[in-house]
């Protein structure tokens, strides 16, 4: 997995995978994938890793990844803060 700094100097894109097929986004754009999909973002599992999060069958990301990410799995140092 990928650390926030070494993101900041190499990638200004997400590599998000859905069911298999891949695409690019934005570091801060927002996400919204079906509850059923299979979704990694960069290689982290995001679903059906984080499906209890779903509301009406739609998972959301309405801030920038690695935010969300750090938020919602508890995990590491961010260099700024989110928000």
């Amino acid at each position: 997995m990928k650390n926030f700094s070494d993101l900041l100097a190499t990638e200004l894109h997400l590599d998000v995978v859905i069911n298999g097929v891949n695409r690019v986004a934005g570091l801060s754009e927002s996400l919204i994938f079906d509850q059923d999909d299979v979704v990694t973002v960069d290689g982290i599992g995001v679903l059906p890793e984080y499906q209890h999060m779903a509301v009406d069958g739609v998972l959301h990301i309405d801030q920038p990844f690695y935010c969300w990410y750090h938020t919602v799995s508890g995990q590491g140092w961010l260099l700024r803060p989110c928000g």
